[in-house]
């Protein structure tokens, strides 16, 4: 499998940047994130030092900090978080494993039993 070249691979980030810079609303700070942001493309496409190093100095880098530039602020305040359910928590394996065990005899799911304690936990408040 041959490597693809730096250059294909910052006309993708350039391709991206200038998707991003065409969207609504869009703020620099979620355009920025969406770009070099962690595990996404910027280190998917350019995972060594040295190609980042050898992108930095490219005409494509300097244009998608242009764009990423371009677009606006984000606004004062406090910003309303719209929600999506989702919820990632690590825990010790030993919880996990205590946690799963009472899902099996109450014979509901680990996230049914867990949202459910979460639940109980907040209406005694």
């Amino acid at each position: 499998m041959t490597k693809r070249s730096i250059k294909s691979r910052a006309k993708e980030l350039l391709d991206l940047a200038r998707k991003l810079a065409q969207t609504p609303a869009l703020t620099w700070v979620e355009a920025n994130n969406a770009v070099y942001g962690p595990g996404g493309p910027f280190v998917r496409l350019l995972p060594s030092a040295g190609d980042r190093a050898a992108f930095a100095k490219m005409q494509e880098s300097l244009q998608i900090d242009e764009l990423i530039d371009s677009l606006p602020d984000p606004p004062d305040g406090p910003q309303r978080r719209e929600y999506s359910g989702k919820f990632n928590v690590r825990i010790p394996k030993s919880l996990h494993a205590a946690l799963a065990c009472e899902a099996e005899a109450e014979g509901v799911s680990l996230n049914q039993l867990v949202v459910a304690k979460l639940a109980l936990h907040l209406q005694t408040r």
